[in-house]
């Protein structure tokens, strides 16, 4: 009889567990980590051509490590400045990690919570789906590599995102759009592949 009881009773808490969606399959405390990187649209411009390599069998020549193509030389000097149009860059966005947390607000409304490890905390409203999860649009300043992968700045960017939980995970896709202007490029952020991946914490 006991027995019994203990198998009806894991039963119950099974179907319970997996009856849960939206907001409460959702929220949680998890552990997360974001990479990927942005591509960028717009101008690139150099002043001082004395830092710039210039190919003069080729026709070419490279700003920032770029190497530009469609640009007509007839005569330069070292005075001159050089704008190009249309230049399509892709940029890294710094890794972030950090703890986050997934708040049921009311109905299917959430609010996300990222606490960055040696950064700024981030809160963003959420919507919930079934087992999945739409971010809400806010601006931050997110980290982004220059040329060299090594020095990095921070830019005031649009966040949107949505995600799906699998198991004890939900996996995001970031969204950044805005303006960019860093190191002598000035654009707009044309496409993102970022990820956050975000484990529940036990």
């Amino acid at each position: 009889m006991k027995k019994a009881i203990y198998i009806f009773s894991a039963a119950l808490l099974l179907l319970s567990s997996c009856s849960k969606k939206g907001a409460e399959l959702l929220r949680g405390s998890y552990s997360f980590k974001t990479g990927g990187s942005i591509e960028l649209a717009g101008n690139l411009y150099e002043t001082k051509l004395d830092t710039v390599r210039i190919d003069t069998t080729l026709r070419t020549i490279r700003i920032l490590g770029i190497p530009i193509t469609d640009t007509v030389l007839t005569y330069v000097t070292k005075e001159d400045t050089v704008s190009v149009r249309d230049t399509v860059v892709m940029r890294r966005v710094v890794t972030e990690s950090g703890q986050m947390h997934v708040l049921k607000k009311d109905g299917d409304s959430l609010i996300v919570t990222l606490n960055i490890t040696g950064g700024d905390p981030v809160v963003i409203p959420a919507r919930s789906s079934g087992s999945s999860v739409t971010l809400g649009k806010i601006r931050r300043f997110v980290p982004v590599y220059g040329p060299s992968d090594v020095v990095f700045s921070y830019h005031d960017l649009e966040l949107s995102g949505s995600g799906t939980r699998y198991d004890n995970m939900i996996v995001f896709d970031l969204e950044y759009t805005g303006d960019y202007s860093d190191r002598g490029f000035d654009g707009v952020v044309r496409s993102s592949r970022v990820k956050c991946i975000a484990t529940e914490n036990e």
